[in-house]
């Protein structure tokens, strides 16, 4: 199952898009933003686009850092008691698949690309505004994301 990137984040950006490598780039600003503020939201396939199925080009050396970062916030939203190790290992085997490309599994990438379509709705609600240029933006961004940490 490949990571996804909902349709209008990428109008939402069309003004600084060609400054970005990889699609994947929009894809982790949003994934940020989503895991700082904790938000998820469900959108149907049609109105996504397919990215790819690992962890791409500089992200692949930092794709076990990403996965931890939703792990951790992932298994705090469910309650999960880090104590017993049982439930942990369930719920880790749930989400995490280290035979995969991307490292995780089916539900774990339905998951990974929830924080990343709600992180979509919390920089769209910061920002009001569709970025302009990257170097206006990025500061901005960080500034929000350490605000909401």
């Amino acid at each position: 199952m490949p990571f996804r990137l909902r349709r209008d984040t990428r109008n939402w950006f069309r003004s600084v898009e060609d400054d970005f490598d990889l699609d994947f780039d929009m894809y982790y600003l949003c994934l940020l933003a989503g895991l700082t503020a904790g938000n998820k939201t469900s959108i149907p396939n049609q109105k996504t686009t397919e990215l790819v199925d690992s962890y791409p080009g500089d992200y692949q050396s930092q794709g076990r850092l990403i996965t931890s970062l939703f792990l951790s916030k992932e298994l705090k939203n469910q309650a999960v008691d880090f104590s017993n190790r049982e439930e942990l290992n369930d719920q880790i085997s749930k989400l995490v698949d280290s035979l995969s490309p991307s490292g995780l599994t089916t539900e774990g990438m339905k998951e990974i690309n929830k924080y990343s379509h709600g992180g979509f709705e919390v920089m769209v609600d910061w920002f009001g505004r569709r970025p302009r240029t990257l170097e206006a933006f990025l500061p901005d961004y960080y500034m929000r994301l350490e605000e909401a940490s």
